[in-house]
């Protein structure tokens, strides 16, 4: 990885959420219900969105056009420089953390350590191009999963437009779920798509790499 030095953003350090407690012996969740006990809400940090990606609706979408139609926007250190990525403003440490996120088209979803890269002179800085970052999404016949610069295709799952996310930070445990509507039920439920398990030992932000013609949005816990 390339030594350069990178600029972290300020604006991260203060959480305007109180921070849940963590109870380290609590089981992993099972099903949707026990997922929604750790439900955080979310929003894309307008401040590292690549210029090809326009936020909306509060800061709970982020679209992507085609790559002609740019936000006009300043370049500031914190900013995605070529990949078409954004980060949250949220960052998770020290506890566990869930959320739900709407796609069409073209999407990776996943998280990344502050420190990752996002200029083009930090290497690849595409969510799983790198050892700082996992991403999963779906490639238009199957889900697949990125970390390092490796791949991994995820068979027997149909595509759902909703991909849940679970982090457990303390734990080092990382899950993704498609989010699909039973039929004959009401409600939603999970189906486990890929767990990651590994040391994170940093703060990690919700992440997202959108396509051309593509979009993300941020759901809303259901009351």
């Amino acid at each position: 990885m390339p030594t350069t030095t990178r600029i972290i953003s300020n604006t991260r350090k203060t959480d305007k959420e109180k921070i849940p407690v963590y109870e380290p012996n609590i089981p992993e969740p099972k099903c949707r219900a026990d997922l929604i006990k750790h439900w955080i809400t979310l929003s894309f940090d307008d401040k590292t969105a690549n210029k090809m990606l326009w936020i909306t609706d509060g800061g709970a979408k982020v679209a992507r056009m085609t790559d002609d139609v740019t936000c006009p926007v300043l370049d500031r250190p914190e900013r995605y420089e070529y990949s078409p990525q954004v980060l949250c403003k949220e960052g998770i440490l020290g506890f566990r953390g869930y959320w739900e996120v709407e796609f069409s088209g073209w999407v990776v979803v996943g998280v990344a350590f502050e420190r990752a890269g996002r200029r083009n002179t930090h290497g690849s800085c595409g969510l799983g191009e790198n050892e700082e970052s996992w991403g999963l999404g779906w490639s238009g016949s199957v889900y697949h999963s990125w970390h390092n610069g490796r791949t991994t295709e995820i068979m027997e799952s149909n595509k759902s437009s909703i991909i849940g996310v679970y982090l457990d930070q303390p734990a080092g445990v990382l899950n993704f779920y498609s989010v699909e509507v039973k039929e004959g039920e009401e409600g939603k439920e999970v189906k486990l798509l890929q767990q990651i398990k590994s040391s994170f030992k940093e703060k990690l932000f919700p992440g997202f790499w959108v396509g051309t013609q593509s979009h993300c949005l941020l759901t809303k816990k259901e009351e």
